[in-house]
């Protein structure tokens, strides 16, 4: 599959991002406490996927991607950030400005995505998308892969088995092995003013709980 500009049309990407919503520190979603960015829109329908809500490009809002970058700046207790979605390779170019923007000041800051590509797609990409490449080169852990209900076997911080973990680069490998080797799922559910955040990769159970809160 190849990728394509989904808001090439609609905003500048050295300006703003389309995002559903982010948390500020969760200690789910990768090694250590961390930044978690869900950004909007998304080219694949996976059945059963619990983040349809931000498949539309029409949903979530533009986020300034100073704004984004300062308040993750601020968060003193965090070491790196997850960025999820949607799909975040859709949105390639602004997550280059938004992490490129946050190493200026903090250099040593570790970098997970979550995404429905392959990394064998995106390598294909890469090959004329530089923005892929580019935001590949940003990235220590790839979690990749669509999501299929009918290979859902409750695995950790995975959504379905057919799904990789993918080390591109050395800083998680270590602490990785143990991270993702943990035997239960895990999930957060935060209440910000009016609504409620669903954190993690959740079992069935805490996603019919968290349902029921929404509702």
């Amino acid at each position: 599959m190849k990728l394509y500009n989904s808001r090439s049309d609609l905003q500048e990407f050295s300006k703003t991002i389309k995002i559903s919503h982010y948390v500020r520190c969760t200690e789910l979603l990768g090694p250590y406490n961390r930044f978690v960015l869900w950004v909007q829109g998304c080219c694949f329908r996976c059945k059963g996927c619990i983040a349809e809500s931000m498949q539309s490009v029409e949903g979530g809002y533009d986020a300034d991607i100073d704004e984004i970058a300062e308040i993750i700046g601020k968060q003193r207790n965090i070491e790196g950030i997850t960025i999820s979605g949607g799909e975040p390779f859709l949105q390639a170019e602004a997550l280059n400005v938004l992490i490129s923007a946050v190493k200026k000041k903090r250099e040593d800051f570790g970098v997970i995505i979550y995404s429905g590509f392959t990394y064998e797609e995106l390598i294909i990409n890469s090959a004329d998308n530089k923005a892929v490449r580019s935001l590949l080169e940003l990235t220590d852990i790839l979690i990749d892969g669509r999501y299929d209900i009918l290979l859902d076997n409750g695995e950790f911080a995975k959504g379905s088995l057919n799904q990789k973990i993918v080390y591109l680069s050395d800083r998680y490998k270590k602490c990785g092995i143990q991270y993702y080797s943990q035997e239960k799922r895990k999930a957060e559910i935060v209440f910000y003013k009016n609504k409620s955040i669903l954190t993690g990769v959740p079992s069935h159970t805490a996603l019919e709980i968290w349902e029921r809160i929404i509702k």
